[in-house]
């Protein structure tokens, strides 16, 4: 009778690394290679993991194998408990950090829609092998994720203030016009302020820092415009320019990003508009410098 039978406890983490591999590359023979062990070993590890749990893991098939339901279940919990574990030892090793083999990021919406996929297909060019957990929160809720280690990174566009995060200044964009491509000022190549006397704005709410930047401006020049739509989404702004032959102000990263993805949208400079954007990627002390920090920089900065 094996060891985990007797105890009915996993105690080694070689099975749940063995159950990991055998379900993500769906043969024993990749595992083995991927796990650097023999084929014999990984088998018996799952044998001995199927005895232990009192049910069958994976149905041998024409010489294939397939999950079954409850492996399925498990799959979950041993990927978190995997990456727990490979983010606990880079902490121990926070002086030689190496590079995270689940990489979990968290962004504001618009961020989500617009850049990460940038980002994210420029890591996976460098780091083939990283996996990826993506989420999108507010930013007052980022701060706890960080700080209880849910998520290893944070893009934002303010510094998220705590003594044991660090705020990196990754890109600063200037503000654009967005529009339908149909739209009148979709005609000039470069815009003035006086351009929208009396145009249809999609613009940010109150809590947005350009809200007031903005206000103050039309207030300036004392131009009149009309709001069809408040929204703290960038992304939806945006596409909800076109729909109301309106004008959006973004920044030049997401604007670039909306209009490469919706042919519809065209963007344009505006004189006299001299609000940016700063990017920044938060993190924790720990992951300060390290492998996957360099990463994740050196891919957004190329991908943008």
């Amino acid at each position: 009778m094996s060891e985990v039978k007797k105890s009915h406890r996993i105690r080694r983490l070689k099975y749940i690394e063995a159950f990991s591999a055998v379900i993500s590359t769906g043969s024993i023979s990749a595992a083995a290679r991927q796990l650097g062990v023999s084929q014999p070993a990984v088998s018996q590890l799952i044998k001995n993991l199927e005895e232990a749990v009192g049910a069958p893991l994976f149905v041998r098939r024409n010489g294939a194998i397939f999950p079954t339901g409850r492996a399925e279940n498990l799959r979950e919990d041993a990927i978190d408990l995997l990456a727990q574990l490979d983010r606990f030892q880079t902490q121990l090793n926070y002086r030689e950090t190496q590079l995270l083999n689940t990489v979990r990021m968290s962004a504001t919406l618009s961020i989500t829609n617009e850049i990460l996929p940038l980002v994210i297909a420029e890591i996976h060019e460098r780091h083939p092998d990283a996996k990826f957990y993506v989420s999108s929160i507010p930013l007052t809720g980022m701060i706890e994720s960080l700080t209880q280690s849910h998520v290893d990174f944070a893009f934002h566009t303010r510094p998220l203030e705590h003594p044991q995060i660090r705020n990196d200044i990754i890109a600063e964009a200037r503000q654009v016009a967005v529009m339908s491509a149909s739209h009148p000022l979709a005609s000039k190549k470069n815009l003035e302020i006086d351009d929208f006397r009396g145009c249809n704005l999609v613009g940010s709410t109150r809590n947005d820092p350009s809200y007031r930047y903005y206000s103050e401006l039309w207030q300036r020049h004392k131009i009149q415009t009309n709001h069809v739509l408040q929204s703290p989404f960038a992304s939806l702004s945006m596409q909800m320019a076109h729909t109301f032959q309106a004008i959006s102000f973004n920044n030049e990263l997401m604007a670039r990003s909306a209009c490469k993805r919706d042919p519809r949208l065209v963007w344009r400079k505006v004189e006299g508009i001299d609000e940016t954007t700063t990017f920044y990627l938060a993190l924790a002390d720990w992951q300060y410098g390290g492998d996957t920090h360099r990463l994740i920089t050196d891919s957004f900065k190329k991908a943008v």
